[in-house]
């Protein structure tokens, strides 16, 4: 047996190191790098085309995972952030105007989360009632399509083989 020759082994770290950069792209970045590899000729182009096609499909067929809770956790303390100046600017403001307002209404920190939650309870609402007024489709027969129906669909699949997807 003979010991695999510098070329194989340079080929096979560049392999693992594409392998590796997969894993770390948006999913338009890897439709970009499935567009720049389909046309390439050669035994190399087709293992690069191969790897984007496992990621592919490993992408489709993992489970959508609820985000973390050290994302929401973030998300929550960028918005009470964000929500402290808008508080102290609008409590301010209202002092200005109406002597009325207690100074400790101006700075309280339960104004500012009231005001994230406020936000974040409205954006709630509205994305439950856009999901009401739009539901999520449905699968249908394609017998049971009208001829637009085919038409629209005849188009899908041709732009998706156009583009190198599996059908």
């Amino acid at each position: 047996m003979t010991a695999p020759t510098t070329k194989a082994v340079d080929l096979a770290a560049a392999l693992a190191q594409y392998r590796a950069g997969l894993s770390g792209l948006t999913d338009a970045g890897l439709e970009r790098r499935a567009a720049e590899v389909a046309a390439l000729p050669g035994w190399y182009a087709s293992e690069l085309r191969r790897m984007v096609d496992i990621e592919r499909e490993s992408r489709r067929t993992a489970p959508n995972q609820p985000p973390t809770r050290s994302r929401a956790l973030r998300v929550a303390a960028g918005a009470a952030v964000a929500g402290v100046p808008a508080a102290v600017l609008s409590g301010r403001a209202l002092a200005e105007y109406a002597d009325q307002v207690p100074q400790v209404l101006l700075y309280s920190p339960a104004v500012a989360v009231g005001l994230v939650a406020a936000v974040v309870g409205g954006s709630w609402v509205a994305r439950w009632v856009d999901d009401h007024r739009h539901p999520l489709a449905e699968d249908v027969d394609e017998a049971d399509l009208n001829p637009l129906g085919k038409e629209l669909l005849a188009r899908v699949r041709a732009a998706r083989q156009a583009r190198g997807e599996v059908c």
